[in-house]
């Protein structure tokens, strides 16, 4: 649909999705993935393993001695095509240059190729999804009990991080946001060592990963008896949340599910402390398109 003659893609977590290798790290180039037009995975000895295990009819995978070799393999494969993709938003300006110097006028750059086909999950991928979240709340219900005043906000994130563990989750899908009292109103609040007080707001934000796919999970709990500002506000957000939920069906556009929260704080005289987005899309990332904001997405 691009016309495109070949394209790489160097994010690891697209190469994962369209291939399935994974490798260490999600930062560093263990990998490329190419097509040209037939896709071919290119990666170090050090996966080899890995990487053939992963070799199909449709995959070819191609092993070079060390990483510093990986793109210089790529630019091989690819030196016949033309219109050749790269991903703007992943490859740095030192690895275009490299291009560049070879393929010159045959780069072109591409946004959100990959991440357009990962906004759509396929039933396989939502199980996983659903399997994520439900460890998630079963581990929520759990560390309920298991709190006590006096407990360090680390403390009970390394907790809830082993309860996650011990109820079949791969790992934590993110680092996990505890945050009490006065610290509940940062937004993203580093986990730190502030104790936990009675009467404290006690925000968790977490969400564990099961086989590679992640669930994120937002509760507010008051440590003691909530006061009557406390609770109406809670409420409000309850309401609202509703809300959104009853207008989202298939068709909805993200705007109007973002303001039909929006138009619920309006009418309470809310609205200006509503900061954030409504909500995001999630699979093997954390943030994932669609996204619930007042504006339609490019994506």
């Amino acid at each position: 649909q691009n016309k495109l003659g070949g394209f790489i893609v160097t994010n690891p977590i697209n190469i994962f999705y369209l291939s399935g290798f994974r490798g260490i790290s999600q930062t560093a180039r263990e990998s490329i993935l190419i097509f040209c037009p037939s896709p071919i995975l290119i990666t170090a000895t050090l996966y080899q393993n890995e990487a053939k295990s992963l070799a199909r009819k449709d995959l070819k995978i191609k092993i070079v001695p060390g990483s510093n070799l990986i793109f210089k393999k790529a630019l091989d494969l690819q030196k016949d095509s033309k219109r050749i993709g790269f991903e703007e938003g992943n490859l740095t300006y030192n690895e275009y240059q490299y291009f560049k110097r070879s393929l010159g006028g045959k780069l072109v750059p591409t946004s959100n190729l990959v991440e357009n086909l990962r906004i759509i999950k396929t039933t396989e991928e939502l199980k996983k999804i659903a399997k994520a979240q439900k460890i998630s709340q079963k581990a929520f219900e759990k560390i309920l009990p298991l709190l006590a005043i006096g407990q360090t906000e680390g403390e009970i994130a390394e907790k809830l991080a082993q309860v996650i563990k011990s109820l079949g989750g791969q790992d934590l899908a993110f680092e996990s946001i505890i945050a009490s009292g006065p610290n509940s109103a940062v937004p993203h609040h580093v986990t730190g060592r502030r104790k936990i007080k009675k009467g404290d707001i006690l925000l968790f934000d977490f969400g564990a990963k099961y086989q590679n796919y992640c669930a994120d999970l937002s509760r507010t709990i008051f440590l003691g008896r909530a006061g009557d500002r406390q609770r109406n506000i809670f409420n409000h957000v309850l309401t609202t949340q509703q809300k959104a939920i009853a207008k989202i069906e298939s068709g909805t556009k993200s705007p109007d599910a973002y303001h039909a929260a929006l138009d619920h704080f309006k009418k309470h005289r809310l609205h200006r402390n509503f900061l954030l987005g409504l909500g995001q899309g999630i699979g093997i990332e954390v943030h994932e398109a669609p996204y619930l904001r007042p504006f339609d997405s490019a994506q």
